[in-house]
């Protein structure tokens, strides 16, 4: 796929750690299998997940009260779907700081994650099929 994303920025969406409050809590990283994901996918017997924020629309910094309103936003399509999600967030590296707050959602299509993405102007969310290898999913 053509993008006109920057490659500092698809380098950085590549190498962050995506954070998952579950419980255990664990760290998806791209291209990288996770067991935990994995029997996850299982117990709830679904296919597809996907991790998705609606913090800073195109990468755009906002201030955190926004992305927070925002993120209550994409919360509330989330349960509309009727779907399973847990919290987490997206971290740049190894920061031991929260940070952009988002959701690994179980359950719902490809076609329904992207545009949950697109509605929520990002400019990539990262996808979880059965192999429970996260990849990065551009849309635009």
């Amino acid at each position: 796929m053509t993008t006109n994303i920057k490659k500092e920025l698809l380098d950085s969406y590549t190498e962050a750690n995506y954070h998952v409050y579950a419980h255990p809590s664990f760290i998806l990283k791209i291209d990288i299998s996770s067991k935990e994901l994995r029997k996850l996918l299982i117990e709830l017997n679904v296919k597809f997940a996907a991790f998705i924020t609606a913090f800073n629309p195109y990468s755009q910094e906002l201030p955190l009260k926004e992305n927070r309103l925002r993120n209550k936003k994409l919360e509330g399509k989330i349960k509309s779907l009727d779907l399973y999600y847990i919290k987490g967030d997206g971290r740049c590296g190894d920061s031991d700081e929260v940070g952009e707050e988002s959701f690994l959602v179980f359950g719902l299509s490809k076609i329904q994650a992207i545009n949950l993405g697109k509605e929520s102007q990002q400019n990539a969310i990262v996808v979880c099929g059965t192999n429970a290898t996260p990849s990065l999913l551009l849309l635009k």
